[in-house]
């Protein structure tokens, strides 16, 4: 399959501070797999609550978030969910447009 070429500036913008969210916790959060790895035993009992692929994809602006998953993300991140979805919100409302973005690759 094809990988898509243009990605909505507005999730790439959601994906960003989602992984800047996720550096902020500190050195042993900053790769993906670490995240979720710690995470998952910290917080989730070892039960698997993203796959390194998705949290990939949503960091990158190729998905949106689920409630369920913005949920989970926002205990993960150390956050109250509604303030997540605040900032989240707030990322949404001062993109000026949702105009595609080229990626290279």
């Amino acid at each position: 399959m094809a990988e898509k070429k243009e990605y909505s500036r507005l999730l790439v913008d959601i994906g960003t501070m989602l992984a800047e969210k996720r550096k902020l916790l500190g050195k042993p959060y900053h790769s993906r797999e670490s995240f979720i790895e710690k995470r998952s035993a910290e917080i989730f009992n070892n039960v698997p609550w993203i796959s390194q692929r998705h949290l990939a994809n949503l960091e990158r602006g190729k998905n949106w978030i689920s409630v369920e998953l913005l949920i989970h993300h926002a205990y993960a991140l150390e956050m109250d969910p509604m303030d997540l979805f605040r900032e989240i919100l707030e990322v949404y409302n001062s993109s000026a447009t949702n105009l595609p973005l080229t990626m290279e690759g």
